[in-house]
């Protein structure tokens, strides 16, 4: 299952209606739709779900995959060390635009 579906899923734990929770987040609706629909999600985005949500686990919402959550095979990176300081700088370097963007 993709981060959207999940999203989708946790959203529908609480609220009847989209519109609920872009007013609680005081958002616009159509920004809220595009991330659930798969539009790359802001950090700021990320931390209100976590606030909302805070029963839910982060490595299940934001892998790919149900391995966590069903408890199919326990937890293990397919990259290397280097694979993730590389996916680590993309990630920081993204953080850091939001920031400058933010400012």
């Amino acid at each position: 299952m993709e981060f959207e579906e999940k999203l989708k899923q946790l959203i529908k734990t609480k609220y009847s209606k989209l519109s609920d929770l872009a007013d609680k987040f005081d958002m616009n609706y159509s920004q809220l739709s595009q991330y659930v629909n798969g539009k790359k999600i802001s950090i700021n985005f990320l931390t209100k779900i976590i606030h909302e949500f805070p029963e839910v686990d982060l490595n299940w919402l934001l892998r790919s995959d149900d391995i966590l959550r069903e408890g199919i095979a326990p937890y293990k990176s397919p990259l290397n060390n280097k694979q993730i300081i590389d996916k680590i700088e993309i990630l920081l370097a993204d953080l850091k635009n939001q920031i400058e963007e933010e400012k």
